[in-house]
């Protein structure tokens, strides 16, 4: 009998173990929220990547106008209606999810950098290291988020980038700070000793046995900001200091929408808030689903 493959045995087959019970995975897979909320946002990485080649206004998703189409309610040949500028909703909604996943990856990314290599290098050398670089994140941390974002970015001037960047700024202290205290555990352990016993330099140390052994908690940290980072990214985006048009993105479209809600024409900034909404849920709820998972204690009374 021909051996089933690692897709077959994915799927079940009640023959063959599939996961260890009790382990992350098998507990996510058993988590139904956390798999619907994997599934829709698969759905949404596939439409960002094929976004062209999904809708046959593809120049107006990139911003090309069509002035005579403009204001047009949902119909057949436009589903979601068209804008001020008598562009296709889809379109716009579907290149609106190529901008969201790629700032969120984007501050996420950059905030991780920061926040773990900051964090790692305070916990592990401690003394005026860590008081220096504990005094520069308590400093960041005096000022809400939101604000220091909105700040850095109207300093950098509006655009995607600089909005990125900013956000980052504002993020990086939490995770130099969740860093920090797993490093303070992980730099006691036998094996950072004899490491240490034996000639390895600081660096190799921190890269080769504290960063590895302190990213759990920072995975699940990442998980759950990413929906937050879609919606500060949008919001930044709908005071004017995100992308720029005639860039797809939610926060802007919402606010080129609004202004047109009480003439009826509903459909400018419902469809892509739907859309932020709804990508920004499902990540907050697969952040809580990493979460449990990763928690042997949630695995335990679930199990």
């Amino acid at each position: 009998m021909k051996p089933l493959g690692p897709i077959q045995r994915w799927l079940g087959n009640p023959a063959i173990p599939r996961l260890e019970p009790g382990s992350a995975l098998w507990f996510f897979r058993r988590d139904r929220v956390g798999m619907a909320c994997s599934g829709f946002l698969l759905i949404v990485v596939v439409v960002a990547v094929l976004a062209p080649y999904l809708t046959a206004h593809a120049a107006e998703g990139r911003g090309e106008p069509n002035l005579p189409d403009k204001f047009l309610p949902p119909s057949v040949e436009h589903p979601l209606g068209t804008d001020v500028l008598g562009r296709d909703q889809v379109a716009r909604v579907l290149y609106g999810a190529r901008v969201a996943l790629s700032v969120a990856l984007v501050i996420v990314g950059l905030s991780v950098l920061i926040g773990v290599t900051l964090g790692a290098l305070a916990g592990y050398f401690g003394g005026w290291v860590d008081d220096a670089i504990m005094r520069i994140t308590d400093v960041f941390l005096a000022f809400p988020p939101l604000l220091l974002a909105i700040a850095i970015a109207a300093a950098l001037g509006p655009s995607l980038t600089n909005a990125m960047i900013a956000i980052a700024l504002a993020w990086w202290p939490w995770y130099a700070r969740l860093v920090r205290a797993q490093a303070l555990s992980v730099r006691e352990r036998n094996y950072v000793r004899a490491a240490r016993s034996i000639g390895v330099d600081d660096l190799t140390i921190i890269r080769r046995h504290i960063i590895p052994n302190v990213l759990t908690p920072v995975f699940v940290q990442a998980a759950m900001d990413m929906g937050s980072a879609i919606i500060t990214s949008a919001g930044l985006s709908f005071i004017g200091l995100g992308p720029q048009p005639p860039m797809a993105d939610w926060g802007l479209m919402v606010n080129e929408g609004r202004a047109y809600l009480l003439g009826g024409r509903w459909w400018i900034s419902t469809f892509p808030g739907f859309a932020l909404f709804l990508t920004a849920l499902a990540f907050n709820l697969l952040g809580d689903s990493v979460r449990d998972a990763s928690d042997p204690r949630v695995r335990g009374a679930g199990a």
